[in-house]
């Protein structure tokens, strides 16, 4: 893992810290999602294989206060979504919100937070596409319940710096496939 990238996860995890409340308990590890991605596909490159060079890790948290209290849950989420072909790497946190559809084993998921990514600031040989290295972070998942426990979920992700770093802002969108596992 690249300097960038390992200072990158680093600060996500403090934000992630900072984030939880004092009050609020959470449980250390309900979840786990790993998975593939395409890396920053378009209408014309959604199905090209080649695009296939991302890796993701996510763990999400529970958060007790929280649980039962709403319709759907609210999990803070932590993980990386790291390139193997030289392009952008991410760390991220934010916050997920899962709805597990009622009698059928389908859930649907939003996620909103910051990222910070290991791509060039100042262009050299790869392009530049982000004028600062803290980003946003929109994604959103359709998953199945396999069994009790595991699910497979086909995730869009975007990462944008909204123009607001001094260049025309240029985003990310991956989409993927990912397993989790409930503990």
């Amino acid at each position: 893992m690249g300097r960038v990238t390992s200072r990158a996860l680093l600060i996500v995890l403090l934000m992630l810290a900072g984030s939880i409340g004092a009050q609020a308990q959470f449980d250390v590890l309900p979840e786990i999602r790993a998975g593939v991605m395409s890396h920053d596909v378009s209408s014309s490159t959604l199905w090209d294989p080649a695009r296939i060079r991302d890796a993701n890790v996510e763990l999400l948290f529970s958060i007790q206060a929280l649980d039962g209290a709403m319709l759907g849950e609210f999990r803070p989420h932590v993980g990386m979504t790291v390139n193997t072909a030289g392009q952008e790497s991410f760390g991220y946190a934010g916050l997920s919100y899962t709805l597990q559809l009622p009698v059928l084993p389908v859930f649907v998921e939003a996620s909103l937070g910051a990222a910070v990514h290991g791509g060039p600031l100042v262009a050299a040989t790869t392009p530049q596409r982000f004028g600062c290295a803290a980003l946003a972070r929109v994604s959103g998942s359709v998953g199945i319940d396999l069994l009790p426990g595991a699910s497979i979920m086909a995730t869009v992700e975007h990462y944008s710096d909204g123009g607001l770093c001094g260049m025309a802002s240029n985003g990310v969108t991956n989409v993927g496939v990912r397993l989790g596992i409930r503990f």
